[in-house]
């Protein structure tokens, strides 16, 4: 384990990531090569599952991206104590996050989002999947992806990266509670909201935007994050201690108010079905999904410190994915993308799909370890870093 005062990675952080990333692999297998997707919209899409098996290939993916952002923000927060440790000022660490943000909204957009597209058009159209078609939309001008909300939040965490604990955790509760309380009945999907609206708040296509990620839904669980990351940097020892608990208590807050129905739900389940009842909403994040996966990931992140999965063989190979997350990121996109047009124009099973998805992480492994090499030689200054 890392000490507080050490500028050394925390290993569990890093496996945490790598796992994150190996398992969010399976979803875009499943979109690229199978040619299927779940939809969890707030109006319109919202998938039915005729088995266990499309459900829970779907719902262990669920909990990649609240994972991405919180662990983002922890990120930046450790980034923030060791930087000042080693001398750098408030300055020069809000330059170094800011500009590591747009660096990511630049990759969202000429390279992740070409792989999407390149993927998705050269398939099925998707009007012939009616879970997956989105009424009116034809192909978008810009579509705000996973990379494009992560890289408007760290903008938005750069400006804020010295505040108080106090004012992180303002931001956190009035982003989760206002989409909690202003995104719209499922009976609103064809109102026409404005444009900020659609970037910053709704899911929805609108104005030739595909915000499948508005940015306030996410940057609130980046500002939790950035939260945890002081905490870890400040008391290592306590915050680990304490996660199993507070992760508990997300995940049973989240089936609470499953049960209840109503506030934080955006949609009530359609069935009386174990899967319906977990089937949570995640464009935009509903409470409910949030605490859930939120609660997961801390648990999980427990765990991989408290047995130092880092030093196992299974470990260090998530550890590598975890340590070069964008070079990983980008790299899997396109392999699995290419793969797709090649040979599965017309999709394929689910177990081709987990086939697929599992050799497809051997050559990931040797590209994502000799990036990261590559990019561990240069100076912290250096772009190459931020892969």
């Amino acid at each position: 384990m890392a000490t507080t005062g050490s500028t050394t990675r925390l290993g569990s952080i890093d496996v945490l990531r790598g796992l994150i990333m190996a398992v969010m692999a399976l979803d875009h297998v499943g979109l690229m090569v199978g040619r299927f997707h779940s939809q969890e919209m707030w109006a319109g899409a919202w998938t039915r599952y005729s088995g266990a098996v499309p459900f829970l290939t779907r719902f262990i993916t669920h909990f990649c991206a609240p994972g991405f952002f919180l662990l983002m923000g922890a990120g930046l927060s450790l980034m923030a104590a060791s930087r000042e440790r080693q001398g750098w000022s408030a300055s020069r660490i809000s330059r170094a996050i800011l500009t590591r943000g747009a660096l990511l909204v630049v990759v969202a957009t000429f390279l992740e989002v070409p792989a999407f597209l390149a993927a998705t058009l050269s398939g099925p159209s998707l009007g012939s999947n009616p879970e997956f078609a989105i009424p009116g939309m034809t192909q978008p001008r810009w579509v705000l992806t996973v990379l494009f909300s992560l890289g408007v939040s760290m903008m938005i965490s750069a400006i804020v990266i010295r505040a108080r604990a106090a004012v992180w955790a303002l931001l956190a509760a009035a982003a989760l509670l206002a989409t909690a309380i202003t995104t719209p009945g499922p009976e609103h999907f064809a109102t026409d909201y404005g444009f900020l609206r659609t970037v910053f708040m709704v899911s929805r296509w609108s104005h030739g935007v595909w915000s499948q990620y508005p940015v306030i839904p996410w940057f609130g669980i980046a500002a939790l994050g950035v939260l945890l990351g002081r905490w870890i940097a400040a008391d290592q020892r306590e915050a680990f201690r304490a996660l199993p608990w507070i992760g508990l208590g997300a995940i049973a807050a989240a089936l609470a108010l499953r049960a209840y129905g109503g506030f934080g739900n955006f949609r009530t389940p359609r069935d009386g079905s174990w899967i319906e009842f977990l089937n949570f909403i995640k464009y935009p994040p509903a409470l409910v999904f949030t605490l859930f996966m939120l609660g997961g990931n801390l648990m999980a992140l427990a765990a991989i410190e408290r047995a130092h999965l880092w030093t196992t063989r299974a470990g260090r190979i998530f550890q590598v994915f975890g340590q070069a997350p964008l070079a990983y990121y980008i790299a899997h996109l396109w392999l699995f993308a290419i793969v797709g047009i090649i040979g599965f124009r017309q999709g394929t099973s689910y177990g081709v799909v987990y086939a697929i998805w599992l050799a497809g992480l051997v050559p990931l492994y040797f590209v994502t370890r000799a990036f990261r090499d590559f990019k561990m030689a240069r100076p912290p200054e250096s772009l190459w870093r931020f892969f």
